[in-house]
C-alpha cells in the first residue's frame, strides 16, 4: 500500500463534476499497408492475459475510518475488471479528425470512477487514411507527464517488424517498488506526520524566497519575471462547465531547434513565443486583447533522474509571454529573460521547497475550483502551458507506426485553457483543451499556433540578414584600414546600402528580398493545420 503525498492528494480533493483532474492522451497510429481487420481485437487477442496489472493500474483508493490518516492510501484492487476499463469504439464514414476530436471531447468530460483504478482506455477504429486511434486517461494523482512518457517509450516498440505486444497496465513505472505488506496503523501515523513535517520544514525556505520578492516589489528593483495573481483578465479566465473543446497542431520539431540555435534561445523559449504569437493573434481578433502581457504557468519537473516514476514531482514558474508586444523578436526575447530568470530563481529551492511552492502558489487557484469562485479570484496565471519531451525515437505496436501523440491535460475554474505540446521523434504534437463555453472555435486558436512559427522564422531570416550585413561591413572597414595602413589611394570601399527588415505593424515581420541571407541549414517540413472543429 503506498500514501499519496500533498501534491497527488490535492489532485483528488479539488476535483468536482466541471472540473475533472485527469490527463489524457491521444495516439494515432498508422496501420501497415493492406492491413485489413479489426486491429485492437487483434492486439488484445496476442496479449498475455495471465500478466496482472501492474502499479498504478492495479490501485484504486483505500477507503479509510481512521480520521488521524491524513493522506489517502492506495490499495491493490482485488477484484480489478480488465474489460471495464479497456473499451472499442469505432467512427463512422468517413473517419475524420474532427469526428474524432468530438468523441475525445465528450470522453474527457467525464469523471473516472473512484471506486476502480483511476483510468480509462479507449481503441478508436474507422480513422481514415487507413489509420486508428488509442485515447487513453489516468487520474492526475497517478501520474504526471514525465510519467506517462516513460510508460508509453516502454511498451511500444522501436521495431518495426516486433508482433511482440503488451498492454500498458502490464508496464510498472520504472523504478518503481512496491511494498510487500500493508504498514501497521503506527506506522501509518507517523508516515503522515513524518510527510507533514518535512512538508513545513520547506516553508521556512519559501518564505524567504517571497519575503525577497516583496522586498523588490517595495524598491522597485527591476525583474523580468512576473509575480503570480497580476494576470490580466481575458476570456478564458472564467468559471467553467464540463464541456470541452479539443485541437491539435503539429510542427516538425526541426524547425523549432533550428530557430532556438539561430536566435540563441532554448526549445522551451521557442514553444512559449509560439502559443504567445497565437494567444495574441486570437484575442485581436475577438477584440480582447489586453493592454497588459498574459501570464502562463509552465509546469518544471523535479523528479530526481533515477526516481520513481509515479505520481507527481512538479513545481511551477510564472513566465510573460508579451503579448502587449507586436515585434516577435523583442516578443521572443523579453520571454526569454522571463523564463530564465523564473527559472533560476526556483532553482535555488530544494525540490521539497520546489513542490511546495507550487502548492502554494496555486493554492487560491485550488480553493476557487473547489468553491466554484473561479470567476471571483484571480489566477496565478491566465494559462497553463506545458512541454513535455517525449520518445525520440520513431515507435510501433504490432508494426502499426504512431504518428502522433497528442497531449489532454486539465482545466480548472479560472483557467479554461491549456496548451501542451509532447515531442516524438522530428515532431511536437500541440494539444489544445479549452472550456467549450469560454472557447467555441478553439481550432482557430489551433491554427495559429503554426502562423506564429512561420512569423518566428521570417524574423529568424530577417535576424540573420541582419547578422551577415553586420559581418559585410566590419569586413569592409578592416579592409579600409589595411587600405590606408598600406598608402593606398581611394580610402577603401563603401558599402552598398541594403534595405532592412521592417515591421509593418500587424505582428508580421516584413523582409525585402534583397535583405535575405541563405539559411545555415534546410528546414524541411511544413507546419500541419489545426483541426477544423
Amino acid at each position: 500500500m503506498a500514501r499519496l503525498n500533498l501534491q497527488d492528494a490535492a489532485f483528488l480533493q479539488v476535483e468536482t463534476a466541471e472540473c475533472p483532474a485527469h490527463v489524457a492522451g491521444l495516439q494515432i497510429f498508422q496501420l501497415p499497408r493492406n492491413y485489413k481487420g479489426n486491429f485492437f481485437r487483434e492486439m488484445m487477442s496476442k496479449i498475455d492475459q495471465s500478466i496482472p496489472p501492474a502499479t498504478p493500474f492495479n490501485k484504486k483508493l483505500k477507503s479509510t475510518t481512521v480520521s488521524l490518516d491524513i493522506l489517502p492510501s492506495w490499495t491493490t484492487d482485488k477484484n480489478f475488471d480488465l474489460d471495464y476499463h479497456v473499451r472499442y469504439s469505432a467512427l463512422p464514414a468517413p473517419g475524420s479528425m474532427d469526428q474524432l476530436m468530438k468523441l475525445v471531447e465528450r470522453l474527457h468530460s467525464r469523471q473516472l470512477d473512484r471506486t476502480r483504478p483511476l483510468w480509462e482506455c479507449y481503441y478508436i477504429e474507422g480513422l481514415a487514411g487507413n489509420r486508428v486511434a488509442l485515447y487513453f486517461k489516468v487520474h492526475h494523482s497517478c501520474v504526471d507527464g514525465v510519467a506517462a512518457m516513460s510508460i508509453l517509450g516502454r511498451v511500444l516498440s522501436t521495431s518495426k517488424t516486433s508482433k511482440k505486444v503488451v498492454g500498458f497496465w502490464q508496464v510498472p513505472p520504472a523504478n518503481a517498488a512496491e511494498r510487500r505488506e500493508a504498514p501497521k496503523l503506527m506506522d501509518r501515523l507517523l508516515g503522515s506526520y513524518a510527510g507533514l513535517m518535512g512538508q513545513a520544514r520547506s516553508m521556512g525556505q519559501l518564505s524567504a524566497t517571497m519575503l525577497k520578492s516583496g522586498l523588490q516589489a517595495v524598491s522597485g528593483s527591476k525583474r523580468n519575471s512576473p509575480r503570480p495573481f497580476t494576470a490580466p483578465p481575458t476570456p478564458f479566465n472564467m468559471a467553467i462547465t464540463q464541456h470541452r473543446r479539443f485541437a491539435v497542431h503539429t510542427i516538425p520539431l526541426s524547425r523549432i531547434k533550428a530557430i532556438a540555435r539561430d536566435l540563441n534561445v532554448t526549445v522551451n523559449d521557442i514553444v512559449l513565443a509560439i502559443c504567445s504569437g497565437a494567444i495574441r493573434r486570437y484575442l485581436k481578433d475577438h477584440g480582447s486583447l489586453p493592454a497588459k502581457p498574459v501570464l502562463a504557468m509552465c509546469p518544471v519537473s523535479v523528479r530526481p533522474k533515477d526516481a520513481e516514476q509515479s505520481g507527481n514531482q512538479i513545481s511551477m514558474i510564472v513566465t510573460t509571454l508579451a503579448t502587449d508586444e507586436p515585434d516577435a523578436i523583442a516578443r521572443l526575447n523579453r520571454i526569454h529573460a522571463s523564463a530564465s530568470e523564473a527559472k533560476e530563481n526556483l532553482g535555488e529551492l530544494t525540490r521539497e521547497a520546489a513542490t511546495n511552492y507550487a502548492l502554494l502558489m496555486n493554492g487560491a487557484l485550488l480553493l476557487a475550483n473547489a468553491t466554484g469562485l473561479g470567476d471571483k479570484i484571480a489566477p496565478p496565471a491566465n494559462l497553463v502551458i506545458s512541454n513535455v519531451p517525449g520518445p525520440r525515437d520513431h515507435l510501433y505496436l504490432m508494426g502499426a507506426e504512431l504518428i502522433h501523440n497528442y497531449p489532454m491535460s486539465v482545466l480548472v475554474h479560472g483557467q479554461a485553457l491549456n496548451i501542451t505540446a509532447t515531442s516524438y521523434a522530428d515532431e511536437l504534437d500541440f494539444g489544445l483543451l479549452a472550456a467549450r463555453e469560454a472557447m467555441p472555435d478553439l481550432n482557430k486558436l489551433a491554427d495559429y499556433i503554426g502562423t506564429a512559427c512561420d512569423e518566428l522564422e521570417i524574423a529568424d531570416e530577417a535576424h540573420l540578414s541582419g547578422q551577415a550585413e553586420q559581418a559585410r561591413k566590419r569586413l569592409m572597414e578592416r579592409r579600409t584600414t589595411r587600405s590606408h595602413a598600406n598608402d593606398h589611394d581611394g580610402g577603401g570601399v563603401k558599402a552598398k546600402p541594403q534595405p532592412r527588415p521592417m515591421s509593418n505593424g500587424h505582428d508580421k515581420v516584413v523582409v525585402p528580398k534583397a535583405a535575405k541571407a541563405p539559411r545555415k541549414k534546410t528546414l524541411t517540413g511544413e507546419a500541419k493545420p489545426g483541426v477544423a472543429q
